[in-house]
């Protein structure tokens, strides 16, 4: 039983990587989706990734609150990630995460200098100076290294990330297969649930094949409960690179 499984993930990821180009090509991306905390809609997000004139990727996630959550937020949250691949590895040089509270500082800005084998920067007013290793990704650039596993046709395992003062290790572990509906049509996903070792709360994510690996569901769980939970409403495509 377990063989077969296996088997049939082999495939199922082996179609992936075909669809989104050749094996370890990331391909641009402009995706919204409809927030929803708690059973409450909470506004909209966007994740976008682009390649820059220079080779680098810069991406992008925006999300902009509605209704009462509005109150906690005074602008749009906004998280940029620069990074480049280097030897098909995602390789981090910049984190912006801009969080517009009116409670209290939230911004983290880091820079990646891996000449010189260290991350510095800010971290909610608190000073980030950390050694990097090869691997390490910030928040953001987490989700990129993920889907590029997968276009190539690889298990996402264990990522290491920067979790604002701290470098931590995340464990990824496959969650079975699901066709959900979409706005653009029924879509075959792979699930995959990101977590701390031995934590209850952990994120998960619906990853389409036909969809280069963009993500068209994820959600926060704590246990069962479902914290705050996307959508994908649109999605639109680059040239393959």
């Amino acid at each position: 039983m377990k063989r077969t499984v296996t088997a049939a993930l082999g495939l199922l990821l082996a179609w992936g990587a075909s669809a989104a180009g050749k094996p370890g090509e990331l391909r641009e991306f402009d995706a919204s989706y409809a927030a929803v905390f708690r059973g409450i809609n909470a506004g909209t997000s966007q994740l976008k990734l682009e390649k820059l004139p220079d080779n680098r990727w810069r991406y992008t996630s925006t999300s902009i609150a509605q209704g009462v959550f509005r109150v906690a937020l005074s602008g749009p949250t906004t998280q940029r990630s620069l990074f480049a691949l280097h030897e098909g590895q995602v390789r981090p040089h910049e984190f912006i995460s801009e969080i517009s509270t009116r409670t209290g500082d939230r911004d983290q800005a880091m820079k990646f200098d891996w000449d010189a084998g260290r991350v510095t920067g800010t971290a909610e007013g608190k000073p980030v100076d950390l050694p990097l290793e090869p691997g390490v990704l910030d928040a953001l650039s987490v989700q990129i290294a993920m889907m590029l596993k997968l276009i190539n046709g690889e298990t996402p395992e264990r990522f290491r990330m920067i979790d604002k003062t701290k470098i931590k290790d995340y464990l990824y572990t496959h969650e079975g297969e699901e066709t959900l509906a979409t706005t653009q049509g029924p879509q075959h996903t792979v699930i995959f649930r990101s977590a701390r070792a031995g934590a209850t709360r952990g994120t998960w994510f619906w990853c389409a094949p036909a969809l280069g690996y963009v993500p068209v569901k994820v959600e926060r769980r704590d246990g069962k409960n479902v914290e705050w939970s996307m959508a994908l409403k649109t999605v639109t495509f680059g040239a393959t690179r």
